[in-house]
């Protein structure tokens, strides 16, 4: 998962095996013309911050990943498309799908013939300087769980010009192995093997030496935290994809132009595309309701009739004369982080049933209908429910185990050792008995916590606001703070234990978004850089575990049911419905419920 992944809708959404619908599409049925600009909404606060493909946690963003790197640098694996399926899309992919020998302990991966903008070809060796960089630097990844990728990996060879045989430790499950790790790797290309801008191509030696990838990684870290560069500098222009930077400023102000030695399939119709920032949602609207200067955005249910929960859009547009609304899912866990190592109240956190307090203290089906108007869904557990897909098991259906219910919350804390003193629960019986606070809870502490969340969607302001006065009746006292989503992700993800980076307790910054496959290992073991929460069950981690060495669908129900149950650091959130809006002369423009990233190349004015 990436906590990167993350994040607030609609960033990436990825999925695979799983059997979903996919959010449709803004086709408008004119004749497809060649050329024009396309102009994107970026979501408020949350521009694109990280060019270089290799993120640590701090730059760990979605929007960074799919409105930016990947319109440029490929991954070697593309998820899903317009037309339902939710595999692997091999036509996209820069690479055959892969093959599994030796009883699922050896892959082989073949590279299509694509090639760098600089003339050279997407080879082999760029794989192997990818992985060479994530061996030597993998602390500094954001997907990092430690004894898997690429601990799991006993070697990465070069078989071939375009073929890379991994070797792994033991037997892994295919589909998990090629949706959570295969996904991960961006072919870089040998332009950017050196550690001085004078460096010739390939003179920093990491592709052949991880000894010396250190150096290289801290020259491309370093690149990549000059954002007024990224347009101008020639580093960054060295692209598989089909678009390069033409401009670029902190803001959120983004212009690309196609890539015109692009080799994969949709080479680009537009002449160009751009990406404007926008200082709130409503300002967003008002853009879209003025005129059409915007081709693709989104729009807040604030802004639109009421819907039910069994309609995919609203009974009427109120953009109708130029947008038509497509709707579009978000894949991933929609939660509330707890900070488990936070010295004040990772005690507390750590207790299932202070967990479930604040559980039963959220009002998701009032958020979905008041503060998201019907375009939202309730959050049970780690699996999303809609849409609809193989992994979702019946404990997730409905309302869950954890229904809103204030007064069960109260009693089930006096029940286990709080009483309500000056305005909050207050541990008076500590100890380790059921009826008793429990482990880590000294006497005296208090259910009094500070909430981040993030201001980018007024409905989180909304949804946080009623959480604290119904969490207030049963006792606990939230103290709220509103952040913008990229600040509110650098202030969340360097807690590894202790220090002032674990200051914070609670964290609500929209999703967490998945990989292929939905299960715990990158969210939930412990010492992955994405369990910022610094979780750690070992029941979980031995039911993830099995999750990744088998494509046995008990062993995922197993997991999932369990993490249901435990709220694994987790409080369920309502997971938003985007309703996308798009220009009624703009094709080739689909939002299926699985998409590894947003792609302009595919659209195209109509007249």
């Amino acid at each position: 998962m990436r906590l990167r992944r993350a994040l607030a809708i609609p960033a990436v959404l990825i999925a695979a095996l799983a059997t979903a619908c996919g959010g449709g599409s803004g086709d408008s049925g004119g004749k497809p013309v060649e050329g024009g600009t396309a102009v994107f909404a970026e979501s408020p606060g949350a521009q694109p911050n990280w060019i270089f493909p290799f993120q640590d946690s701090a730059h760990n963003s979605g929007y960074a990943t799919a409105d930016l790197q990947q319109l440029m640098y490929r991954q070697l694996y593309w998820f899903g498309d317009a037309n339902g399926s939710t595999g692997v899309n091999t036509r996209k992919s820069l690479a055959d799908p892969p093959v599994y020998r030796e009883a699922n302990s050896e892959v082989v991966v073949n590279i299509k013939p694509y090639r760098w903008s600089d003339g050279s070809t997407v080879s082999a060796k760029d794989v192997v300087f990818w992985m060479n960089l994530m061996f030597a630097e993998k602390a500094n990844w954001y997907q990092y769980v430690p004894g898997q990728f690429p601990d799991n990996v006993k070697s990465v060879t070069q078989t071939g010009p375009q073929q890379v045989t991994f070797r792994l430790n033991g037997s892994y499950s295919p589909t998990w192995f090629t949706g959570q790790e295969l996904a991960q790797i961006a072919p870089i290309p040998q332009a950017w093997d050196k550690t001085s801008d004078a460096g010739a191509p390939g003179s920093g030696g990491c592709t052949t030496d991880r000894a010396k990838c250190d150096a290289v990684y801290k020259y491309l870290y370093a690149k990549s935290k000059n954002l007024s560069t990224y347009a101008t500098d020639p580093l960054w222009q060295v692209v598989d994809g089909p678009w390069h930077l033409t401009s670029f400023d902190a803001e959120g102000n983004i212009s690309f132009d196609p890539n015109p030695k692009y080799s994969g399939p949709d080479k680009p119709h537009l002449a160009h595309y751009k990406m404007q920032p926008f200082t709130s949602t409503t300002a967003e609207f008002n853009a879209l309701r003025a005129g059409k200067t915007i081709s693709v955005g989104s729009v807040q249910g604030a802004n639109l009739p009421q819907k039910q929960a069994n309609e995919n859009l609203p009974s009427t547009n109120p953009l109708q004369a130029n947008y038509n609304l497509v709707p579009a899912y978000g894949w991933g866990w929609a939660s509330t982080l707890l900070n488990m190592a936070n010295p004040a109240a990772g005690g507390a956190f750590n207790q299932l049933s202070v967990r479930q307090a604040l559980q039963q203290t959220l009002d998701q089906k009032t958020d979905v209908d008041v503060a998201y108007r019907g375009y939202a869904t309730q959050t049970t557990g780690p699996v999303p429910t809609h849409p609809d897909n193989a992994y979702v098991t019946a404990t997730e259906r409905g309302d869950g185990p954890y229904p809103f219910d204030k007064a069960k919350a109260r009693s089930l804390l006096t029940a286990h050792g709080w009483a309500l003193q000056n305005g909050a629960m207050t541990c008076t019986r500590p100890g380790t008995e059921p009826n008793q606070c429990g482990p880590g809870v000294a006497a005296g502490t208090r259910l009094e916590f500070t909430l981040l969340y993030s201001t980018g969607n007024p409905a989180y302001g909304r949804i946080v606001q009623q959480w604290k006065t119904d969490a207030a009746e049963a006792g606990i006292v939230l103290n709220l703070k509103g952040e913008e989503f990229n600040a509110l992700l650098g202030d969340i993800s360097d807690c590894h234990g202790s220090g002032p980076a674990c200051d914070w307790q609670m964290a609500d910054f929209g999703y967490q978004e998945y990989n292929a496959v939905p299960t715990g290992d990158q969210l939930l073991l412990p010492g992955s850089t994405g369990n910022v929460g610094n979780y750690n069950d070992p029941q979980l981690n031995k039911l993830i575990d099995a999750t990744l060495h088998s494509d046995d669908k008990n062993a995922f129900a197993e997991y999932e049911d369990y993490a249901v149950r435990t709220l694994p650091g987790q409080i369920n959130m309502p997971m938003r419905s985007a309703i996308e809006v798009v220009a009624k002369d703009l094709g080739g423009v689909s939002f299926p419920a699985v998409q590894t990233a947003r792609a302009p190349e595919e659209w195209y004015f109509t007249k």
